[in-house]
């Protein structure tokens, strides 16, 4: 039975194009937070001002995500008023080459109205920002799309990339590694352009491994990269999510998944049910404080139905493979950029309903964006304004308070000329373009050098955010610098929102 609005389905892309263009413009200008939007931009604003990677400051991932957004945001001086505004347009051009692929690897094709669809899918209602996370699985979906090609030198290459952005693709580079050395061997095509390609990969490899100082600092890389792994984290990262805090729940689940897989049922049914899921689990935000629930148990659902009926569709569990894998993280460590997708692909027959779906995504995630505004003031409680005149984040609608804030902010680091601030807010390190200290989020996990600054940055005037500053007193994201170095300073001013602190 076709769709009721399949009459008019090219009025219906037509509008929904609109529709998604205005959200994701209107997306990209909405909101800051001091947190986490400038976290990637501070790196690359330290590499733009001459500083070293590894050698001049911290960086506990691998180099490649913050050495490509150097290359996209060469031209953009790290003064530019519109840094911010820029950098998200980016990223939205980002996830939308990835969902383009996905369409090709997934569904055989791709039309442009999908492939926004699917982007917002895949950005659901997380802050748009450079992310290493995103371009991981950029390189990941690029590299099991050149897999499907038989272009196995350039999958190689797009693997390593993703390796390089991210501890974790590590592990879906390993996995596809072994399925891609058993395609070279048992159908291997000598194909010019991809060997070509790879060849020019491992030379802009080679170039960047030289001009970052990779080679030449390559003892202080391992050290920072990989001081923090261990097999406790591994697990409370990537196993753990999955599982339920009674062991009886899990059990359960468990038990769930394998009645799953072994009962007859038609997969009409199934997708039906999928099909059900979908909305609800989009609608969850709106209720839930804008936050998610269900999404590593659709995973573990998805595996179970694709398992029953498509075994053989390899590039699926790969998809699956990569969901994972992204989602080992310290923070937002789930799978949720690829699930909507890949229930999208398992009732791929009732495609004529995606125009249905595609509405109810519009509408949940703007309005879940603007309830829960991410660690800002919603919209509709708080006044917002335009940006104007102000490095990096002019032409931004922020709440009257991030305004107020920034403000206050610019002012004390024109009365105190070395003021650090303090727990963190990489975005004042880009509003004021200067980077006096070694991280741009000092936590202990994020700073292995803290105790360097710790000593190099006693005379310097410090600014602590005085609502950050319980957040970061203990627990995993504790910062003991920033309580070490005001061990013996005094208060020397106090404003609204920051506590300064000198001799």
């Amino acid at each position: 039975m076709r769709f009721f609005l399949s009459q008019y389905e090219k009025q219906v892309n037509f509008i929904l194009l609109v529709l998604s263009i205005l959200y994701l413009s209107f997306v990209c200008v909405y909101s800051i937070n001091q947190y986490d939007l400038g976290f990637i931009l501070s790196m690359v604003g330290r590499l733009k001002s001459g500083q070293i990677i590894y050698q001049d400051f911290d960086y506990v991932r691998p180099f490649f995500g913050v050495v490509f957004w150097d290359y996209l945001l060469y031209f953009i001086p790290i003064s530019s008023k519109y840094l911010v505004l820029f950098s998200r347009i980016l990223v939205v051009f980002e996830v939308i080459a990835i969902c383009h692929l996905l369409q090709k690897i997934l569904f055989k094709n791709s039309k442009l109205t999908f492939t926004l669809f699917f982007a917002i899918c895949f950005l659901h209602t997380f802050p748009i920002m450079i992310w290493h996370t995103i371009d991981g699985i950029l390189f990941g979906v690029i590299s099991i799309y050149f897999l499907q090609k038989k272009w196995h030198f350039s999958s190689l290459l797009l693997l390593l990339f993703a390796a390089l952005t991210k501890q974790s693709f590590v592990i879906f580079g390993l996995g596809v590694f072994i399925i891609l050395v058993k395609d070279f061997c048992k159908d291997f095509k000598f194909n010019k352009k991809d060997f070509l390609l790879f060849s020019f990969g491992i030379l802009f490899l080679i170039i960047i491994l030289f001009q970052y100082h990779i080679l030449e600092n390559y003892k202080l890389f391992l050290e920072q990269v990989f001081s923090s792994s261990t097999p406790s984290g591994f697990y409370k990262n990537s196993i753990e999510p999955y599982l339920f805090e009674k062991n009886w729940q899990s059990i359960l689940l468990l038990l769930g998944l394998i009645t799953l897989y072994f009962i007859k049922v038609k997969r009409e049914i199934l997708e039906f049910i999928v099909f059900i899921l979908f909305p609800i689990l989009v609608l969850i935000p709106i209720f839930n404080d804008g936050v998610f629930l269900g999404i590593y148990s659709m995973l573990l659902i998805l595996i179970v139905l694709f398992l029953k009926f498509e075994p053989k569709n390899k590039v699926i569990f790969l998809m699956i493979f990569l969901a994972w894998s992204a989602g080992i993280s310290w923070g937002y460590n789930s799978p949720i950029f690829l699930v909507f997708i890949l229930m999208l692909k398992f009732i791929e027959t009732k495609k004529q309903y995606f125009y249905l779906l595609w509405i109810i995504v519009l509408i949940s995630f703007l309005f879940s964006r603007l309830k829960n505004t991410y660690l800002s003031d919603s919209i509709f409680t708080t006044k917002y304004v335009f940006v104007e005149n102000m490095p990096s984040i002019s032409g931004l609608l922020i709440s009257e308070n991030e305004k107020k804030y920034v403000a206050e902010a610019n002012s004390i680091e024109k009365k105190y000329k070395n003021v650090v601030f303090l727990p963190g807010s990489p975005i004042l390190d880009l509003i004021n373009g200067k980077f006096l200290n070694r991280a741009s989020w000092e936590m202990d996990v994020e700073y292995p050098n803290l105790e360097k600054d710790t000593q190099s940055l006693k005379q310097n005037i410090l600014a602590i955010d005085k609502k950050q500053l319980p957040m970061f007193k203990d627990g995993f994201y504790k910062s003991s610098f920033t309580f070490e170095i005001i061990k013996n300073k005094k208060i020397i001013a106090e404003t609204k929102y920051f506590i300064i602190y000198g001799h």
